[in-house]
């Protein structure tokens, strides 16, 4: 498949979009000044990561096969080198906004709820784009986790602003944890 292909493109866009929010949440976990803010954070890196592996995973078998895996099967597969030198191993765009050391708490979560909306957005847009249903069935999949993690990230704030604490909930923590 040609690197220009619009299924191409699409794929190459949701991994710029998962290597913005790693960089964010990594800048983030470093910066916010609550330790459970900071796990918070470091649990979002993870989730990026593993939806970074999926999309680049996709992406290798689309090239070199021509054809979407199924979602179990990506999950498993490691990506491709071809895959791995064609995109940068970051993205600071968006970490740049956060303030070095003592970075306002609210500010970061903040950022972290605007990133979430704009990645559900485009999820949901490439889920109706894409023609191949298991394609469809991966960016369906990528919107959910993002409006997860949106709503997670908002009860966080909300509680930071009325309790001047962050939320921090061991039941539902472990949804990062693999999703």
């Amino acid at each position: 498949m040609d690197e220009h292909s619009p299924v191409l493109q699409a794929l190459h866009q949701g991994i710029q979009t998962e290597l913005q929010g790693r960089s964010l949440y990594r800048k983030a976990a470093e910066v916010v000044q609550d330790p459970k803010g900071r796990q918070v954070f470091a649990s979002l890196v993870h989730e990026e990561e593993m939806h970074l592996h999926l999309l680049k995973v996709q992406y290798g078998a689309l090239v070199s096969e021509g054809r979407w895996l199924e979602m179990e099967q990506a999950q498993e597969l490691q990506p491709g080198q071809e895959v791995e030198t064609v995109f940068p191993q970051d993205d600071t765009a968006l970490a740049d906004l956060l303030p070095e050391e003592g970075a306002n708490d609210l500010r970061a979560l903040e950022l972290a709820m605007q990133f979430e909306r704009t990645g559900y957005q485009l999820y949901e847009k490439l889920a109706e784009e894409t023609d191949d249903p298991k394609g469809q069935e991966m960016y369906a999949f990528l919107a959910e986790q993002e409006q997860q993690h949106f709503e997670f990230i908002q009860r966080a704030q909300e509680y930071l602003q009325t309790e001047g604490s962050w939320y921090f909930d061991e039941e539902e923590l472990p949804m990062f944890e693999g999703g």
